[in-house]
């Protein structure tokens, strides 16, 4: 997935949450889009990754974040490491470390980053991917950690 789809996802989704008390409206979205430069195939690629994204999540009975007792170690295979920057996968093995990525959902996060990448995963690029994940994943309680772990201020997410 290219740099400029990855930033029009970051914009749809703050123009989501910045309108929680009035509906979205598509229409104006693609609009504001378009005049700030993007084109209709980068507009419905992010659309259509962020459509992927909402109906692959799996729904389980289990809590989908809880404190891990246990640590565990996650090994990268050799196509990982080509397709994720050092820096992106220090990033994920920060927030696995911290708990608050489960094995399920950060498997999730990695093979979404692996089926879109056409070069090395950035870590901000697996920031907005996390991030994404999360925020389709989450309930309210959780909105503070995910800001903190996008802003890199992890004391947020330790209180």
């Amino acid at each position: 997935m290219s740099e400029r789809v990855l930033a029009i996802v970051n914009l749809i989704a703050h123009y989501v949450m910045g309108t929680e008390d009035t509906p979205v409206c598509e229409k104006e979205l693609v609009t504001e889009l378009i005049s700030a430069g993007y084109g209709a195939d980068e507009i419905n690629a992010a659309f259509q990754w962020m459509e992927s994204a909402a109906f692959n999540s799996t729904d389980s009975p289990e809590p989908a974040f809880k404190v891990l007792n246990a640590p565990s170690y996650r090994i990268f295979s050799d196509r990982e490491q080509q397709l994720l920057s050092l820096a992106a996968r220090g990033f994920l093995i920060r927030v696995r470390a911290m708990g608050l990525l489960p094995d399920p959902v950060q498997e999730e996060i990695i093979e979404r980053a692996i089926r879109t990448a056409v070069n090395p995963v950035t870590e901000q690029e697996i920031k907005l991917i996390t991030g994404i994940t999360l925020l389709l994943r989450a309930d309210d309680i959780w909105s503070r950690e995910i800001g903190g772990l996008l802003e890199r201020n992890w004391e947020r997410s330790y209180h």
